[in-house]
Formats: structure tokens, sequence, C-alpha cells
């Protein structure tokens, strides 16, 4: 048992695969077509070549003092570094980056040329180069602007508006104006040799809206860092042409790095103008004092002042050293606090004028860094974005806190200047004797002293952000410059190939899937075998060519006469098995119309014929009668069944026609088609009428109508012994099989065979090998093939 549960599934596996293994033809064709289309593709499809970069970020916080992210780190007010590498990769995708490098190349103006069947992109392989005037350079518009050119001579070109208008000759260093835009041409020292002038002499020129370009390459651009922790970044990007690719990114690194410059170069300028302002009010100041000094002496008469109190004078001296740094400290710090009050608007504040105050410096120090930052960041977010407000606010907090500390320290410096003061009156008071002179002339020296050591660190301060200014490093150091491989991204031949094969088989694999699925009509007897089990098959009808004979003819050899010959054989077992010995009647039908029950009825009551048998075939169907069109068209004027059934004085004798190539062959056509024909069929007539023929006739054969349609053959059937059934290969729905199914059942039809009529040599019989070609076999065109290449 568990034997043939195998064998059944395996047979049922088989069955299955068999339309796939069928369709090994088309599948070569398939993958045959998919392979010459992809190679068409590669050959003309856009070739995309992808240029590669790598830099490193240097590091911005390497340099004296506390950084501002890191106190503030320390403090817990932000939680990652606004100095990021991230953020770095943001500024190089930006897009007023991207702008800048499109108008370095002007990479609004596209070149191409036509092939012979695609145009191809041309960047630097051309004889001019067009530009807009600055004037014109805002210009907004919505659509590109297309226009052809050709090369005339050294100074003349051609010029054409669009594809059907006429050639203009035009002089270069042109203006010409071409819609709203104002364009100069320009020639290139680009020369060709003769035999490519006609072809590299046509150009076609297209000017993009700005914004359309802009967006095209940041959408193309793929910027990325290679590792978590690495400051190096990673630029790519695809264009047509690999050198644009390879200049675009070049020139964005360039772009970057002159944009970081400038963020640096602030803090220094703004440091510059703020020296260069006090140095003006300290030079008047020293200048004021010298002459001073100059008169003072000159009024008293002095040249030289003793050393009377020498020894109470050098700790007057100690005293007034430390009380010179002191008023020295404290002008400085006045200076800078004046200077953030008075120039409040001023996009960075002053640091690092010689203050002794680590953590005032250091404040000083976080403020023009984040304000720095600041500056930077607004110049691709908005001022409502999340990180804009806490570095306003950051900014804010910052400011407070350098005014509350300069406060503190210049009140600091007013106390220990008090001290001073205090302990050189005491000594004062001891050198009393001093002249009051010698005095006034220590306090104005005093005086000119502290001016001039202003002046001297002011001077030194100057000298420095000079240097900074001079020697600004760039902030991205490159790896490795914009590379573009001869090797295109896009289209991959290898993937491209495989896809073609792979589709090649899937394309006529899933066709066969698809129509398993959805298609809907008998194709061989095993169709038959699996919805209709309780019915014998006769045989198959093979499917004729469209120029062959459906009939049967004397010493007939066809595989259509081979077949008949089978159904005949196997009617006759069937017919052999009933218990009387009468004339047999077979009723020939089928479910609806087209399913060819009339041309095998005729076949068959042909076979039979030759075979020796005398044979009456009768036209059943008197509503569609068909039997006269193998004959004469006369023949369908001819009285038939439908007279005899009306006309009780007829006899059958009398209606009966002999067919002229069978002598054993005759005839009884249907006649007029009657208004009644299920009444007529219902009559004693149709009894007389089959009782008649087997008393005249070795074998009846009736051609009855389509079942699904009307009732005449259900009427006829129970003078039937057999009931051959047609269908037709990919005719018959496998639904209609059901109705036939239940037709038997509810016993309208008895004792039913099959035929499959049209079916193909390739579902023919058990198998596609077997046939009914026995004699002299016809090569199809695969074996002749086969053996043309020796398989």
């Amino acid at each position: 048992m568990n034997n043939q549960d195998n064998k059944t599934s395996e047979q049922s596996l088989r069955d299955q695969l068999k339309p796939f293994i069928k369709a090994w033809p088309w599948i070569i064709l398939s993958v045959l077509f998919c392979v010459v289309a992809s190679q068409l593709y590669l050959r003309y499809a856009t070739k995309k070549y992808q240029a590669t970069a790598s830099i490193i970020i240097k590091d911005t916080q390497m340099g004296g003092g506390l950084s501002e992210t890191g106190v503030l780190g320390d403090m817990g007010l932000f939680g990652s570094n606004f100095n990021s590498v991230e953020n770095e990769i943001e500024i190089l995708k930006s897009k007023r980056l991207l702008s800048n490098v499109i108008d370095q190349f002007n990479l609004t103006t596209t070149y191409s040329r036509k092939g012979n069947v695609k145009e191809s992109d041309v960047y630097n392989n051309r004889f001019l180069d067009v530009n807009i005037l600055k004037k014109d350079s805002l210009i907004q518009f919505t659509k590109p602007i297309t226009f052809y050119v050709k090369e005339v001579s050294d100074s003349l070109f051609g010029l054409r508006l669009n594809s059907d208008s006429k050639w203009l000759t035009k002089e270069y260093g042109e203006i010409i104006n071409i819609e709203d835009l104002s364009l100069i041409f320009s020639p290139l020292s680009f020369h060709v040799s003769q035999d490519d002038a006609q072809e590299l002499s046509d150009l076609k020129i297209v000017i993009n809206p700005k914004e359309l370009v802009v967006q095209s390459y940041h959408s193309r651009l793929n910027v990325n860092t290679s590792g978590k922790r690495g400051s190096v970044v990673n630029l790519s990007i695809t264009d047509v042409v690999g050198e644009r690719a390879e200049d675009v990114l070049n020139q964005l690194i360039e772009e970057y790095n002159k944009d970081a410059i400038n963020d640096k170069n602030i803090v220094a300028l703004n440091t510059a103008e703020f020296i260069e302002e006090r140095l003006n009010d300290i030079t008047k100041d020293l200048d004021s004092v010298e002459t001073g000094i100059e008169s003072f002496k000159t009024n008293k008469g002095l040249t030289d002042i003793g050393v009377e109190t020498s020894l109470d004078l050098q700790k007057v001296n100690e005293i007034e050293s430390e009380l010179l740094k002191v008023e020295t400290q404290l002008s400085i710090g006045r200076s800078l606090k004046e200077f953030m009050i008075t120039d409040i608007e001023k996009s960075v504040t002053t640091s690092g004028l010689g203050l002794n105050e680590p953590q005032l410096i250091a404040l000083i120090n976080n403020y023009n860094e984040v304000l720095t930052t600041y500056q930077r960041i607004g110049q691709t977010s908005t001022q409502e974005s999340p990180v804009m407000l806490r570095l306003s606010n950051e900014l804010s907090s910052l400011k407070r806190g350098i005014f509350s500390s300069l406060d503190s320290y210049i009140n600091g410096l007013k106390v220990e200047q008090n001290n001073l003061l205090r302990k050189s009156n005491q000594i004062n008071a001891n050198i009393s004797q001093v002249p009051n002179n010698e005095k006034t002339s220590r306090s104005v020296e005093r005086n000119r002293e502290v001016v001039e050591a202003i002046y001297l660190l002011l001077r030194e301060k100057q000298e420095t952000t000079a240097i900074s200014l001079a020697v600004t490093a760039p902030k991205a150091k490159i790896v490795d410059s914009g590379y573009a491989p001869d090797t295109p991204v896009s289209p991959k031949p290898k993937i491209i190939l495989l896809a073609a094969l792979v589709l090649g088989v899937l394309i006529p694999l899933g066709l066969v899937y698809l129509k398993q699925i959805f298609y809907n009509k008998i194709e061989s007897r095993k169709d038959l075998e699996r919805n209709l089990p309780q019915v014998s098959i006769l045989g198959e009808v093979p499917k004729l060519e469209s120029d062959a004979k459906d009939r049967i003819i004397p010493n007939d050899r066809s595989v259509l006469a081979e077949s008949f010959r089978i159904i005949r054989t196997n009617l006759q077992y069937k017919l052999g098995a009933l218990n009387h010995d009468d004339t047999k009647v077979v009723l020939v039908t089928s479910t609806v119309k087209g399913e060819g029950k009339t041309t095998t009825a005729f076949n068959l009551a042909s076979t039979f014929a030759y075979s020796g048998k005398k044979v009456l075939l009768i036209g059943g169907d008197i509503r569609n009668p068909q039997l006269h069109r193998f004959f004469d068209a006369s023949l369908k004027r001819k009285k038939g069944v439908t007279e005899y059934l009306v006309n009780s004085d007829l006899k059958l004798e009398d209606l009966v026609v002999p067919v002229d190539d069978n002598s054993n062959l005759h005839m009884l056509l249907s006649g007029s088609i009657p208004p009644n024909p299920a009444e007529l069929w219902m009559q004693s007539r149709t009894k007389d009428m089959i009782e008649e023929a087997k008393g005249m006739f070795d074998l009846v054969i009736i051609d009855s109508a389509p079942t699904i349609v009307v009732t005449d053959t259900f009427l006829i059937n129970k003078f039937a012994d057999v009931t051959v059934y047609v269908t037709r290969a990919n005719h018959t729905d496998r639904g209609l099989l059901e109705f036939i199914s239940d037709t038997i059942k509810d016993g309208k039809l008895t004792n039913v065979a099959a035929v499959i009529n049209s079916v193909k040599l390739t579902n023919f019989g058990y198998g596609n090998k077997y046939g009914y070609s026995y004699s002299a076999d016809k090569k199809t065109f695969m074996e002749k093939l086969k053996a043309k290449l020796n398989f």
C-alpha cells in the first residue's frame, strides 16, 4: 500500500513538473533574449562613475588654555562637543558649500553631444564655454534653457535656439540674450583632428536652475566617518563624468577649508581692531604725560634729584613697583570692561591681553569660542533651532559671568592699590623732608611708566595677532584627493548579466506557473482522468494544421485517421460488452458549441464504414445542422430528421443519403430547422426512426446537440447504447467537467465514454514521446536543429 502511495506521489510530482520541463525551449529563447537585451542595455545605458576622497578633521581645541566646551562640559551644561565630527559633516554636506562649488565650475551649464542612439555628456571636450553675466546671475528661472551651438571658425560659431530653427552665426565675446539671460560665449583652446571635427562640432547646451543643480549634487553626495571614534571623513559622489566628480570633491574640500579659516580669523580680526583703537588712545595719553614731565622740569628748573633719603626711598620704590603692577592690571581691566560695554555689538570680544586672573581669561576664551560656533552654525541653521537657542542662552550666561568676574577683579585691585598707597603714605611721612618737587616728579614719572607699559603690551599683542592671521592652517587635512576609477559603478555588467540569466529563466517558468493557476482549459487526457474518473476515455484526436483536412479519406494513413481507428477499436470493446446483439446506437454529443462533436461523429462513422460495417450517421442537431458542410452545400435543403418526425408517411429509406467515397456510409441529414425541436424529439416517431435505422444498418451514430444549451440530447439518450462525449483541448473549461459529472450522476446520460479533440502532439497519449505516427516520422524543428549541431 505504501509503495502504491509513493508511486502515486511520485507520479503527481512528475505531472506537476512536466509543464516546466516541457518549457525548456522557451527558457533557452528567453535566456538568449534577456542576455541580448542586457548587452544592449549595457552598451547604451548611461554609465555612472564614483569619485571618492578622504580628509582628517583637525582638532580645533589644541591651543593653550581651557576650551569653551571643556569647561562647559565639566559644568554639565553640554552633553557633547559642538566641534564634533558630526557637525563638520553637516557643514561639508551643506548646500551653501555646494553652491560655491557649482559657481566655481559653472556646473549649472551642461554640454552634451548627440550620438547614434543617445546623448553623451561633455565636460572638457568642447570648443567653447558659456557664462552668465554677473548682473543676470541672480535671476531666478524654474525651467532649463536649451540651445545648440556648432563650430564655424576660430572667431565665429553657430547658434540655434531649438532643434527646428535655423543656424545663426555669432562672434565670440558677443553678449547674446536668450530668454531672460545675457550670455557671453568664449572659445576654448581645444583642438580636434580633421576626422573628428564634424563629429565634435555640434553641442547641445542646457542652463539649469541653480536650485535644481544644487539639489541634484546634494542628493548624490555622501559624507560619513570611517569609524565611530575617528576623525577621518570619507566623501563620495557619483556622476556621469568621472573627472567632474573628482573636481567637485576637491573643490568642496577647498571651500570647507576656506570657510573654516574665515571662522578662525573672525576672533583675530576683531582683536586686532580692538588693539588698534586702544593704541591710538594710549599714544595720545603717552604724549600728554611726556609733555607734562617736560613742562614740569622746565618750570621748576629741575635736572636731577639726589638720593638724600635712599633707604626710605628704596622701600618706597618697592611699594611703587607693586603699585605700578596693580595699576597696570587695573587699567587693563577697566579698558576691557569699557570695551565690552561700549562695543557690545561686536561679534567677538577680545581676550588674552595680559590679565593675571586665570578664571577671567578662561571665561573670555570660552565666550569667544562659543560665539564663533554660534555664528558658524547660524549659517546653516535657523535662530529657532534647539542648538542655536542653547548657544544663545550660553552666550548670555558667559557674558554675565565675564562682567561679574571683571567687577570682582577690579574691586580686588582697588583694595590692593589702597593698601599700597597707605603703606607709601606712611613711609612718605617719614621722609617729609623730601622736597615737594621730588614728590610731584615721581608722581608724574609713575604715570608715564604705567602708560608706557600699557603701550608696549598692546604693541606686543598686535604683532602676535598679525602672525596668527598670517599663519592660519586649514581645518581639513587631505588624506586622499578626489579620484574616480575608470570602472563605472553603474550599471554593473556582472550583476546585469546575472539578472538577465535569472530573469530569462523565471519569465517562462512564471508564465507556465501563471498558466497553471489561471488557465482553465483542459489540455490532455490527464485532465479528464483527474476530474471524470468514472468516465472511460476512447481516445484523443490530434490538433490539425490550419491547412489540413478534417475528414478521413479511403486508405488514409494520417495521424487523424490513426487516432479514429484507435477510438473505433476502443468503442467496439465497449459495444461488445453490451448484453444484446441488436444493432448498436451511438450518441455523439458535447457540452458547448465548437468542441468538434460533428467532426468526431462524421469521422467515427467513416472509420466504422471503412472497416466493412454498414453505418447510418443521423444529424440529430436539428437546431444548428452541420453535417452538410462535409458535402455539397445544396444538401442543406434536403429533407431529413425534422421531416421524418413531422410526416408519418415518410420512410427512412426515402431520406437516407449515401456517401460517394464510402459505400458503407449513409447519412440522414437534419432537415429544416423546426420552431419546436424539443417537442419533436418527444414524439413516438423518434423511436420509430431509431428502430427503422437499426433494422437497415449495422451501426447507428447520432450527432446530437450540446447538452448544456438544450435538452434535445437528454431526450434521445435513452435510445443510445453508448454516449460518446466530445471535449476539446484548450477550449473546454475545466468547470464544465463538473457539469458532465453531475449529468452522469443524475442519470441523464448513460454508458458515457469520452473523446478529447484537438490535442497538441506534445500532450498526446501517455507522454509526449508517444503518438499516432508509426510510419515515415516527420522530424520536428528542434530535432532537425539537434541533428545539425550533432547532439
